[in-house]
């Protein structure tokens, strides 16, 4: 039983939580076999922990049964009986704070049964409520308020359909329009995921459904016209509808900036239409069209940072559970530290403990290996740089990135040599990740590689050719080494 997975999810409970379940197992409504009551009860002792031995099947079983033989047949059911209950108490968890679906679970409920005063006026009830949700910002998702006004709606006609009882044929569509808007937003939110599966597992994009349905509803001018159509018929949905179109051009139009500022703008101007949980899916898609690019400006860390600080502005940087995302505190590291010091060093000492704990300690120390080595600590850098024993493929590159430079610094050409070597293998040996990473990575190894070289033997006309190769190209930390190539280029003169 130790192992079982009931005790795996009641070591998540709260005490308020489990005193909840307890109460929840006694109601006969949803239990009415009394031993899996016991069970529950003698389980409870030993919280919040669960690890007693006393929790052994047997054991249990002989405070359960004293005067009868260990029967694992039962026993196995009395487990998997309780466990379920532990699914039903997580899902009502759940419904009883969804007010939308259970209104629309009650209206379908009374819809065929011969009470229409009371289904109208229900149901014109829920109308308003849902609207004024809406409006005050009520739902996490407006996927949610979409998909719920559809189904309210499709109630709504069939009713009155069926009852002859339509007063506006304006109702009729409502929830098509409903279904077509929630559908959109879907598919651009589905859209953001496959760019991201891309850029990290090397997913291709134009072979994925939603690529090419979304590329046949744009090529055929198809999105421009439900927008239109929204704006003029539905103008409280348009802004909404065109945030999130405007994220799926910034992430399909990746060969120049015009559409990340449009949608940067859009969300900007229209933060206010959303829950702080969808703003921070939005804000990570804004992050993901600009790291999309396929080109990288000389101002790329100022915008990265500028969009960083949306986040901070919208309170939208932590998760709801007070946590941070690891790889989102990382990023803002290494962005912020290219503009702002005395912020990366507030961020690390003010956030560190809102990394998960299983995350921490490395990317604490990774953290502080960055900010060592903008301050030019690199001997510090490096002995951070040790600590951190992490599995994961984008914290190992990070780590031979920031050896690399560092050995540039030190000007320690055997130890360079070393970890470009170990960088080149590393990339290579990437299985997963996007085609267009690997290309900038292992140009920016070139780049560093040919920069070490041209500081033991200078050559004016090599260094400007590789610096016009570094300002036209994608590449990763262009800032940093277009610096070194202006401090080569001062010691030539």
């Amino acid at each position: 039983m130790l192992r079982s997975s009931l005790l795996e999810i009641l070591r998540t409970f709260s005490k308020q939580e489990l005193a909840k379940f307890e109460d929840f197992v006694r109601s006969p409504y949803f239990n009415k076999k009394e031993n899996v009551l016991k069970l529950y009860l003698e389980t409870k002792r030993y919280a919040p922990a669960f690890e007693s031995e006393n929790l052994v099947k047997e054991t249990v079983w002989g405070k359960l049964f004293p005067d009868v033989n260990y029967n694992y047949g039962i026993m196995k059911n009395l487990i998997h009986d309780l466990g379920k209950l532990c699914e039903s108490f997580l899902s009502e968890e759940v419904y009883k704070t969804n007010e939308m679906q259970r209104s629309l679970d009650f209206l379908n409920s009374i819809s065929c049964r011969t009470v229409s005063n009371i289904f109208i006026n229900k149901i014109e009830s829920a109308e308003k409520t849902f609207l004024k949700n809406f409006k005050t910002v009520k739902y996490d998702f407006l996927i949610d308020y979409y998909d719920g006004m559809r189904d309210l709606y499709h109630l709504k006609t069939g009713f009155l359909q069926a009852n002859a009882q339509f007063k506006k044929k304006d109702e009729l569509i409502k929830s098509p329009e409903n279904l077509i808007i929630g559908c959109l937003i879907k598919c651009f939110e589905t859209f953001h995921n496959v760019i991201l599966n891309s850029l990290n597992y090397n997913s291709p994009v134009k072979s994925n459904i939603t690529y090419l349905f979304l590329k046949e509803l744009e090529d055929h001018s198809i999105l421009r016209n439900i927008l239109d159509y929204t704006k003029e018929h539905s103008p409280d949905n348009y802004p909404v509808l065109n945030c999130y179109y405007s994220m799926y051009k910034a992430l399909s139009v990746n060969d120049s900036l015009e559409y990340f500022y449009e949608f940067k703008n859009n969300l900007s101007q229209n933060s206010g239409l959303f829950s702080d949980t969808e703003l921070r899916e939005l804000y990570n898609g804004l992050l993901t069209s600009f790291g999309n690019r396929k080109i990288t400006t000389n101002n790329f860390h100022q915008e990265y940072f500028s969009i960083i600080q949306i986040g901070f502005k919208n309170k939208i940087i932590q998760k709801p559970d007070g946590t941070i995302d690891p790889g989102s505190f990382t990023s803002i590291v290494n962005v912020s530290v290219a503009n702002d010091i005395r912020f990366t060093e507030e961020f690390i000492n003010n956030y560190k403990d809102k990394i998960p704990p299983e995350f921490r300690e490395n990317i604490y120390h990774y953290s502080m290996a960055v900010l060592d080595f903008r301050k030019r600590n690199f001997e510090r850098s490096l002995e951070f740089i040790s600590k951190v024993q992490s599995k994961d493929l984008f914290m190992k590159f990070d780590i031979k990135h920031l050896q690399l430079n560092i050995y540039y610094e030190l000007n320690d050409r055997i130890a360079f040599d070393y970890s470009y070597d170990a960088m080149k293998h590393f990339i290579k040996s990437i299985k997963l990740t996007n085609e267009s990473r690997v290309v900038t990575r292992v140009k920016y190894c070139e780049y560093i590689k040919a920069l070490f070289n041209l500081r033991e033997k200078p050559d004016a006309f090599r260094l400007a050719d590789l610096k016009k190769k570094i300002t036209d190209n994608k590449t990763l930390n262009k800032g940093w080494l277009l610096k070194k190539v202006t401090e080569l280029e001062r010691v030539n003169r």
